[in-house]
């Protein structure tokens, strides 16, 4: 039988799916650090940081980036899955508050790129409209109208498809879905854990302090045809965890996989697929804090 992720996942191509939302009026920011991951009540024009939005376990259900312009609305941009789910989302915590959500996936594009490390935050945006956005920890995306190219470099879906496996970056419908919590899939630096309370925070704090956190993202590697995504099996640890995502050329395959602790950190353990073939792990991903510090977790 499948498991949980392998149902989940999309059965498209690697096409990506932009998600643009923007929130107006004076609680848009309160609205955000309540209910998100990341502190937001010091977010200031031209700034933009990770967040995430969970359930009340701690597990994913949406990963943005966060960015105010200088006419002081709040974007909340991402280059893998429509704005819809996310502002309905957004809108289900709404009462007396003053916030306007605008879906405004529809009018724009959104490219990623693999950015540099930074320790500072870009925002670009051209009458009122963002442009160029880059926070530490992630990819940078470029942003344009709908129907007209966001970058001036032409988008490879399959290459990038290898870029962002390559830097351990979750992606929507794959390692960004409600079986995983943040720590698993290498968004821990989306979390910033002494802002005060938010939806999943008690879960997400408990794993912390009692170092309870029982998976990695890992990134592994092989040769020839790549593997299907589903379950991985040790000799000593079964299941060990689910392949999310793989890329390969039909010689050689990359691919993540949120993998049980025993198994990724042990030297001795033999990974292999549902099929039998044996699988190497290439690079098993820090846990970081929101400042890009390790996490002796």
């Amino acid at each position: 039988m499948a498991s949980p992720v392998e149902r989940s996942l999309p059965r498209a191509s690697t096409g990506l799916e932009p998600g643009v939302v923007r929130l107006l009026g004076r609680d848009a920011l309160s609205l955000l650090h309540n209910i998100s991951t990341q502190r937001m009540l010091d977010l200031e024009p031209g700034d933009a940081r990770l967040a995430l939005f969970c359930d009340f376990r701690g597990r994913l259900l949406h990963r943005v980036v966060a960015a105010r312009t200088r006419d002081g609305a709040v974007w909340l941009v991402r280059e893998d899955q429509s704005g819809d789910s996310l502002a309905a989302h957004l809108d289900r915590s709404v009462f007396r508050e003053d916030v306007t959500i605008e879906d405004l996936s529809a009018d724009y594009a959104v490219v990623p790129r693999v950015a540099p490390d930074a320790v500072a935050a870009v925002v670009v945006e051209h009458d009122d409209q963002i442009t160029r956005l880059h926070a530490p920890g992630m990819p940078e995306l470029r942003i344009g109208s709908a129907g007209t190219p966001a970058d001036a470099e032409p988008f490879d879906p399959a290459a990038w498809e290898r870029e962002r496996i390559g830097m351990g970056w979750g992606r929507h419908g794959r390692e960004v879905a409600p079986e995983f919590h943040p720590f698993e899939v290498n968004l821990g630096h989306g979390v910033h854990l002494d802002k005060g309370c938010f939806t999943g925070q008690e879960t997400l704090m408990r794993l912390v302090t009692y170092r309870s956190i029982r998976r990695r993202l890992v990134r592994l590697e092989g040769e020839g045809p790549a593997p299907a995504a589903g379950a991985l099996r040790s000799e000593d640890v079964a299941p060990a965890g689910v392949i999310t995502s793989v890329s390969g050329d039909g010689a050689r395959w990359s691919a993540l996989a949120v993998v049980r602790r025993e198994a990724c950190e042990s030297a001795e353990t033999r990974l292999s697929t549902e099929d039998g073939r044996p699988v190497r792990i290439a690079e098993v991903f820090a846990w970081r804090s929101p400042d890009g510090r390790p996490l002796g977790l």
